[in-house]
């Protein structure tokens, strides 16, 4: 096993989307809920910074039992966390020692392999079919912690319900079922929690939620799983501003559910005007979509984009060079993603 610097070394970082320091992008690179939260949910906030001198609620008590509500579970089985990506780093931290195995897809998110091998661990890597989708469930006994996304980037469709089930049936070790994106979707597996002990569920509110700015995510599991998590978070891993307007948000339901249906909305119109113009996209489950250009390479639809002060995801990697990765901005965004893409495509056409 390699020293822990070693592995740090070896390792590349994870590399956020890019975000631009004026604010004349079109930002559609980072899968960031394209309409605002209620401004209800700022009520409170100037006597909470009066008290910015004292530390926050070390457990975020009142958050807890805000998103008990809403996910139908007890406050006792809830980890708040900096995000969801601090649950994911809990996780490795509390159920996996440095040689030890973590697994995940080839493909999914990126930083489960950056965790894994910051930590040290040993990572196994389960093959996608061409659609990046499972066509059996996960077996690796070895794993100490199996990471699952559902929906699963880059595509960001659920993966099959029943191979996931068997996984967490046969796992020797933690499953974490990363539903990041589960509001813009039909389906979730919170019940999953109701069948396996050896279950995690991770959410955050960046997304559906509209407070990406704030860093709030969940772990919800059984009990057990929760008191050693609790064992390894930092002391104060919630400022008090995130856990305020975090339990805000989750007092308006309604209006949030209202933004999910649109942004589907806006998915299906997004989906259907981009095969018209001649592009592969896959179906989504998520906000955002992915797909390939059958006129211009994908690094160079980037950069045109950009030039024209629209931002979408672009990545190097083999397997998806051809792809890009567009969120699913406002109606009026879309529709100038949209024009422009078919500027580019008629520039193409007659050069």
């Amino acid at each position: 096993m390699l020293p822990i610097r070693e592995c740090v070394e070896q390792t590349s970082g994870y590399i956020p989307g890019e975000q631009p320091r004026t604010n004349d992008f079109i930002k559609l690179n980072t899968n960031e809920n394209p309409y605002p939260p209620p401004l209800e949910i700022f009520e409170g906030l100037q006597q909470e910074l009066t008290k910015v001198r004292l530390y926050p609620d070390p457990v975020s008590t009142q958050l807890r039992k805000a998103a008990a509500k809403v996910f139908g579970v007890s406050s006792v089985n809830i980890l708040a966390g900096n995000g969801s990506d601090d649950i994911l780093n809990i996780a490795v931290r509390t159920f996996v020692n440095p040689g030890e195995t973590v697994t995940f897809l080839d493909l999914t998110y990126s930083l489960y392999e950056t965790i894994a091998r910051v930590h040290g661990a040993s990572v196994i890597k389960i093959p996608t079919d061409n659609r990046f989708a499972i066509n059996q469930p996960i077996i690796c006994p070895k794993a100490k912690l199996i990471f699952i996304a559902s929906p699963n980037p880059p595509v960001g469709k659920h993966l099959n319900r029943d191979y996931l089930e068997e996984t967490c049936e046969r796992a020797t070790g933690i499953v974490l079922i990363d539903e990041a994106y589960a509001d813009f979707s039909d389906e979730n597996h919170l019940d999953f929690l109701n069948k396996y002990d050896n279950v995690i569920i991770s959410r955050t509110m960046s997304k559906s939620y509209s407070i990406a700015g704030m860093r709030v995510g969940f772990g919800i599991a059984s009990i057990p799983i929760i008191e050693q998590m609790n064992k390894v978070k930092d002391s104060y891993n919630l400022d008090r501003i995130a856990q305020l307007l975090g339990t805000n948000a989750f007092n308006f339901q309604e209006y949030f559910k209202v933004i999910w249906q649109k942004v589907r909305q806006t998915r299906s119109h997004l989906i259907e005007s981009l095969k018209a113009l001649d592009f592969l996209v896959f179906d989504s489950d998520s906000n955002f979509v992915f797909a390939s250009s059958q006129w211009i390479p994908a690094s160079e639809l980037y950069k045109k984009l950009k030039e024209r002060k629209i931002l979408v995801r672009y990545f190097e990697n083999p397997r998806i060079k051809d792809y890009v990765r567009i969120s699913v901005g406002t109606d009026q965004e879309i529709a100038r993603l949209l024009e422009v893409i078919n500027e580019i495509k008629s520039g193409q056409e007659f050069t």
